[in-house]
């Protein structure tokens, strides 16, 4: 009888191990192609900082683009290539259930999103407080970069469940094309728009129900794709 928790604390072990093995793997294999991005997004960072209308707009474009494509890129390399390339293979000879497999790719691509995205936060928030931009726009910003990351996880939950490229790609354009709607009705929403140009920080009821919204529709999708690929006997 003893012997059960022993093998269910072990078996824990071996796929916790597991998990931090297939992370550092992606993160060993793709860390100077994400490094280019992080210097690309310190340079639209750069830009903003130096508070000049042109190099504002320029830099907050590189920002923008960046970040969609780091998260393409990283849900691209880590489950689209495995897929096209027939990597699978070699995971199924490993100790892994395809449920080891879903978490260790959803944390690989949450590490590997979370470090360039983090960058762009904080260093947003320092920019706002600290150089004359006006400090009414750091609401404004983050709930736009909110949108960024939930556009990511829509993505990945996709490129989890769908086994079609052309339907992953499709998902990722798709809700690519809703970020500039997004920063229009932003703008639209007094409680938001009229602040980004003022120096009062105001977190207002609307941007917390923005917040909410974004932060529901991430664990939605993830919760989701759990769902979906629990029922799965094989990786494929």
């Amino acid at each position: 009888m003893s012997t059960l928790p022993q093998n269910n604390a072990s078996e824990t072990q071996q796929t916790r191990h597991m998990i931090k093995r297939l992370i550092l793997k992606e993160f060993h294999m793709y860390q100077k192609q994400f490094a280019a991005y992080v210097i690309g997004l310190l340079i639209g960072l750069t830009l903003i900082g130096m508070a000049k209308t042109w190099a504002f707009y320029a830099g907050g474009m590189i920002l923008l683009v960046l970040l969609i494509c780091v998260g393409g890129f990283a849900i691209q390399t880590s489950l689209l290539n495995e897929r096209r390339e027939h990597t699978l293979t070699f995971m199924m000879s490993l100790p892994m259930t395809p449920m080891t497999f879903f978490w260790s790719k959803v944390l690989a691509n949450l590490v590997l999103y979370l470090v360039p995205f983090l960058i762009v936060v904080a260093g947003t928030a320092f920019l706002v407080l600290f150089t004359p931009l006006p400090d009414g726009i750091l609401i404004w910003s983050f709930l736009i970069y909110g949108f960024l990351a939930t556009n990511f996880f829509i993505s990945l939950s996709a490129a989890l469940v769908l086994e079609s490229e052309g339907w992953n790609i499709f998902v990722q354009i798709a809700v690519s094309t809703f970020v500039g709607p997004f920063m229009v009705v932003l703008g639209t929403i007094d409680a938001i728009g009229k602040k980004i140009e003022t120096n009062d920080i105001v977190l207002s009821q609307e941007a917390l129900s923005i917040f909410a919204l974004e932060l529901a529709v991430i664990l939605l999708s993830l919760a989701f794709a759990r769902a979906v690929y629990r029922r799965k006997d094989s990786f494929l």
